[in-house]
């Protein structure tokens, strides 16, 4: 109740927020400025330093694309930013869910079970993170923005959340003085059906609402032809409701309600090969029996080699699972900012919040009626959520400018709490000879974990023009920030096998941490060496550490801007509720030092308009957080361990540029390179695994205290590029406007597995198949007409992946710890028609 009356009092008296808004990427869109100066370019105004700003003029690289370039390029959810910005790698980093789209900058992302490298943003507040899934928020964030903003770069002097990697930051179209709306639908090949509503209303001078409601149903593109089901489909609804409320000229308060629903028949994954020795190793250690009386791989196992036989006669886009894979996810939240112009240049701000995500969900990782690596037990899982969490967070901030405004800042503090929301229940199968549901169940172990993530920090950042001190400096800029954060993590499991009692003899359970033996009615207790000791385990991590950032800027003519500074990042360690070896039931935190230096430019071109930005970065990443199978060969038992060992070096350069050869065209795009490295990866294994140094020279020999400093960073695309043109047809005004947009998106192979190569270092035998995605670039277009025939109705045609390409965007990586090798695959050829109608003044 005390926290409820918390939220209460801070919604009433305050909360602040504004835009959110990096970038320039888009020509049109809402809060961009026109530079005559620049013949026809135009860009959106930003607030990436907490105050509007031109794009240009923020030393931060920083890309925006506004509501008609989401439509243009058909961007509905965050996977629809891959390629779209500069570094940017947005996949399901192993976990076999399409609901997982972790993004990652720079090669800074998201660790499993660890805290996001680049957090997601809904206005200023950042969304709920899942723990098993390494998932932020829920569907329907993409709806009714007022534009898309991607920093990268290492954040915390200025944002709520401390990041390695980066920052998106979604803002919502907030309310304004107008009556007026919209109402969208669309209709698409796999029976795509889309529906969004907005309307705007102006209650009074002081008060306006906006209430949006959307809604997108879509056929999956994979069939299950065991449960006779669609996989990869879409389900979901969104409501959100907007109030600006102005009961003054100094003080203006914004409040936004959302809830969002998705309920899918989950991932179509595909099998792609068994480890038949290591399944010989699990059968011959009890769990069941896949290969007969073993004589060899060659010999048996036919019934495994059938399947992935019958698989590749299939192809990618038909399955047989042996679970009824499903997901449902449910979120809602609401928050407050409250701005309070206490003097001419002083200004207080507070933003408060209170959201919640829930997650059930069952995935059959090896893709095929065998029990093996299963997330899940459909008839079990569907009974109570793998996440379900509760989030509270609270920022204050005072803004202010002095000496005639060449002196900006702001000072602050942050405080969030993530919680259980309820009992988090996860059934799951990992190895199991027995067939069938049936056999899943007998064989079906049980986790509950409770983990509570603490944060508070403690931040301030100024920027000093020189022209302050002479006006021979002015246009010299200093930017200084400091940020000191403290975290807390307390989590507890409670894992054990079988999930279920049997019926028949004492109703004992094996403990999965240590493989201890207890009596069911125990399993709460701890686990100890006594005769009440249980399965329940615990771990409680306290870090500190200080972000930081000094920079430099200068515009020694008006179109060119050059800046260099140098980051310090850092994001808090975790709890493992997956460990069997008690060396890894809890991870430290992770730190980067990033140096960047880069320009933003325009100019002409025979007197054409164009635009150039360049940046280059160099990092230096140190206790790199990096998860990887587990196993206890004293137990048998399976798990996972995330490590904090490691260090390594980053590097590379980011282009964007636009350029308008004639006023009807324009043509850009974005590229970026990336360089990386280990300088060191060791750390002291419980079981003996293959390292750099194991070769065919040597037997490929294991050890306990591996080398793993030759393994490419994980999910890091080297290069990625996106180039695009937009055509403005010339057509009369009572016919309307007409635009064409193409655009080609490239991505890099890149690597999936934390511990292992897709061969050994000389290349004699494969160590983990499927470590390197292929390479893959994707053809899209739109046709937009928008005021047809000077109505108030939009038509849009739109085609993503044209040329239906097949590419993988995952890989399981767990074909030597568990046995399986499976992938996920991106979406086929995507086609439809949209009809927007407008009203309102």
């Amino acid at each position: 109740m005390r926290i409820k009356s918390h939220i209460c009092l801070s919604l009433y008296v305050g909360g602040a927020l504004g835009a959110i808004v990096p970038g320039a990427v888009s020509a049109q869109g809402v809060g961009s400025v026109e530079d005559p100066s620049l013949s026809g370019l135009s860009e959106i105004v930003v607030t990436a330093q907490r105050r509007e700003e031109r794009s240009q003029d923020v030393p931060i690289a920083i890309t925006a694309i506004s509501p008609d370039g989401l439509r243009e390029r058909s961007v509905t959810d965050l996977q629809g930013l891959q390629s779209q910005v500069p570094s940017l790698v947005i996949q399901p980093n192993g976990q076999a869910s399409r609901d997982v789209m972790s993004p990652s900058i720079r090669g800074q992302g998201a660790s499993f079970q660890g805290a996001p490298g680049v957090v997601v943003y809904m206005n200023e507040v950042p969304l709920p993170t899942a723990f098993t899934l390494s998932s932020q928020g829920g569907p329907g964030n993409f709806v009714d923005l007022q534009s898309v903003q991607v920093l990268s770069g290492a954040q915390g002097t200025l944002f709520g959340r401390n990041t390695t990697g980066g920052a998106v930051l979604l803002t919502a179209a907030k309310p304004s003085d107008r009556l007026e709306g919209h109402l969208s639908g669309a209709y698409g090949n796999y029976n795509m059906t889309e529906f969004e509503g907005v309307l705007n209303v102006p209650i009074t001078d002081t008060l306006k609402v906006r209430v949006v409601g959307a809604s997108r149903d879509r056929d999956g593109y994979t069939e299950d032809i065991q449960w006779n089901k669609d996989r990869d489909n879409q389900h979901w609804r969104m409501g959100r409701i907007g109030m600006q409320f102005d009961p003054t000229s100094s003080i203006s308060n914004y409040t936004m309600a959302y809830y969002g629903y998705s309920k899918t028949n989950g991932t179509g994954i595909v099998p792609i090969s068994f480890n038949y020795n290591r399944l010989y190793g699990f059968t011959a250690a009890g769990y069941g029996n896949f290969c007969g009386t073993y004589v060899s791989p060659d010999v048996n196992c036919t019934d495994l080699k059938k399947l992935i036989s019958d698989q590749e006669d299939r192809g990618i886009r038909k399955v047989a699972h042996g679970m009824d894979d499903f997901s449902k996810v449910e979120t809602w939240g609401i928050s407050n900012s409250t701005d309070v112009a206490i003097t001419d240049g002083l200004k207080l701000r507070n933003i408060i919040s209170y959201a919640s995500l829930k997650s059930f969900y069952a995935s059959d990782q090896d893709g095929s009626i065998a029990n093996i690596n299963n997330t899940g037990v459909t008839s079990l899982s569907r009974t109570a959520p793998k996440d379900y969490y509760k989030q509270f967070t609270e920022e204050l901030q005072l803004q202010g400018e002095a000496l005639d405004s060449k002196l900006t800042y702001v000072l602050g503090g942050f405080y969030s709490k993530q919680k259980p929301g309820g009992r988090m229940k996860d059934y799951f199968t990992s190895v199991c000879g027995k067939p069938g549901e049936a056999g899943a169940l007998a064989c079906a172990g049980f986790r509950e974990t409770a983990v509570t993530n603490e944060s508070k920090a403690l931040f301030a950042q100024a920027t000093l023009d020189f022209g302050a001190i002479s006006p021979v400096l002015d246009r010299l800029r200093l930017t200084a920030g400091y940020r000191y954060t403290w975290d807390k993590i307390d989590g507890s499991t409670i894992s054990y096998t079988p999930a279920i009692y049997s019926g028949t003899g004492a109703d004992n359970v094996r403990c999965l941490f240590d493989g201890g033996t207890v009596s069911r009615g125990n399993v709460g207790n701890l686990v100890s060496s006594g005769a009440d000791r249980g399965c329940r385990y615990e771990g409680h991590l306290k870090s500190k550490a200080p972000n930081w950032t000094i920079g430099l800027d200068y515009r020694p003519i008006d179109n060119l801007l050059i800046y260099a500074k140098v980051t310090r990042g850092y994001k808090a360690g975790g709890f493992n509720a997956f460990a069997v070896n008690s060396i890894y039931a809890q991870f430290g935190p992770e730190f980067v030092t990033d140096w960047e230096a880069g320009f933003k430019s325009d100019f002409k071109i025979v007197g054409r308009p164009v635009r150039l930005n360049v940046n280059g970065f160099n990092m230096d990443y140190s206790k790199i957080q990096r998860g990887l199978a587990d196993f206890n060969p004293t137990t048998n038992q399976q798990g996972a361990a995330t490590l904090s060992t490691a260090a390594a070096r980053i590097s590379g350069v980011e282009v964007e540029a636009m350029f308008k050869p004639f006023d009807v065209l324009e043509i850009g795009g974005n590229y970026s390179y990336t360089d990386a490295k280990y300088k060191s990866f060791t750390y002291q294994s419980a079981t003996a695994v293959w390292d750099c140094h194991s070769t065919a020279a040597n037997g490929y020999l294991k050890t306990m205290n591996p080398d793993l400093t030759c393994i490419p960073l994980q999910y890091m695309a080297p290069n990625i590029f996106s180039i695009y043109g937009r055509l403005a047809l010339p057509t009369s005004e009572d016919v309307g406007d007409i635009s064409l947009f193409v655009s080609y998106a490239w991505s890099d192979k890149r690597h999936q597995s934390g511990p292992a190569l897709e061969k050994f270092v000389d290349g004699s035998a494969t160590w983990e198949p499927g470590s390197d995605l292929a390479a893959y670039g994707l053809l899209s277009a739109s046709l937009d007409w928008k005021k047809a025939l000077g109505t108030d109705l939009d038509v849009s045609l739109f085609g993503t992946n044209l040329l239906n390409k097949k590419y993988a965007i995952s890989n399981s990586g767990v074909y030597n710890a568990i046995g399986n090798q499976t992938q996920i695959f991106g979406e086929p050829r995507m086609y439809g028609i949209r009809l927007r109608y407008s009203f309102g003044n």
